[in-house]
């Protein structure tokens, strides 16, 4: 990115913590879910349990909610996860998490399908965390702790 795109991305980045931060989406325990998993960075101290809510042949997301506690950046990543998650395809919602992981990290794999497009542009701004080092787990506990969450169905896990 040049200079320009990198600070609209920063003030992008920004308003999207502070308002998924101040105001987080599905923010609760979902009640009878198909699988839970529990994430926590030892190093700051920052929570996330995700509850998911998986249709009856386990391939599509239904619902997903989020509790936890830490800095906005953690909270607010997975706030937006639950949005953008719900209604994905199991493998869909996988493959968005690992491209995010993988983009942070300033290493793209693969490619995205056309179907995630919409939903990578929702939370593309998260990627620009690699500016800040430090921040990169901020981000990615949540999208990490889903991805157990899926790999450890009908179980409850916790992930460092």
């Amino acid at each position: 990115l040049d200079y320009a795109e990198n600070v609209v991305n920063q003030e992008i980045l920004k308003e999207l913590i502070s308002d998924h931060a101040n105001h987080p989406r599905n923010h609760y325990r979902l009640e009878g879910s198909s699988c839970q998993c529990h994430g926590k960075n030892p190093l700051c101290g920052d929570e996330v349990t995700l509850n998911v809510l998986l249709s009856g042949d386990e391939s599509i997301i239904e619902k997903i909610a989020f509790e936890g506690r830490g800095c906005p950046i953690s909270q607010a990543s997975a706030s937006l996860l639950t949005e953008v998650c719900s209604g994905l395809s199991v493998n869909g919602a996988r493959s968005l998490a690992q491209y995010l992981r993988s983009s942070i990290t300033g290493n793209p794999t693969g490619n995205l399908s056309p179907s995630l497009t919409g939903a990578w542009h929702e939370i593309e701004a998260l990627s620009t965390i690699q500016i800040n080092p430090a921040r990169v787990k901020c981000v990615t506990l949540a999208w990490h702790t889903l991805i157990h969450a899926l790999e450890q169905r009908g179980t409850t896990r916790t992930v460092c």
